[in-house]
């Protein structure tokens, strides 16, 4: 079992500072925010209220807060079979499932913002365990609108179990 995991460690090792930057082909939108804050169940009116919005502050509505982590909106290209943006980062290792999140917001998302990602690989380690053990892979990734300003910080926490 350990040269599993020994075997499956250097292979998600080898994407340590590998790093993509994709920019969005369009505006975010609001049927967007509404179709995610409905889908989450967060019906707080700053995500599809213009009125409510301009009235807390804002100059139109804003994204909830996760959205532009959680959407592939921003990505262009193909969804593969499971899922997942095909090619993305190129990493050739098997599905990973997630471990968690740790957001740090900057600024609203608008609807008219364009949103670039930039990600990069920032860590990786393992944990043997008696049912096999499991490879973490931790993603970091900064969210931009088109003028440049940062919108999110997302530290992404993914894992690979050896089985």
């Amino acid at each position: 079992m350990e040269s599993r995991l020994d075997e499956l460690y250097e292979r998600v090792k080898a994407t340590l500072g590998r790093e993509r930057s994709i920019t969005s082909p369009e505006e975010m939108g609001r049927a967007v925010f509404r179709l995610y804050s409905t889908a989450v169940q967060d019906f707080n009116p700053v995500y599809t209220d213009q009125a409510y919005a301009r009235k807390s502050g804002l100059v139109d509505v804003m994204a909830p807060p996760t959205l532009v982590c959680e959407t592939f909106q921003i990505y262009e290209g193909d969804i593969n079979c499971e899922g997942h943006p095909d090619g993305f980062m190129d990493l050739n290792l098997p599905v990973p499932l997630r471990a968690g999140n740790d957001y740090e917001f900057f600024r609203p998302v608008m609807p008219s913002d364009v949103i670039t990602a930039k990600i990069q690989v920032s860590n990786v380690w393992k944990r043997a365990a008696k049912s096999g053990g499991l490879v973490f892979q931790e993603f970091e990734i900064s969210y931009f609108n088109q003028n440049g300003d940062l919108l999110v910080r997302n530290v992404e926490l993914m894992f690979y179990k050896v089985m």
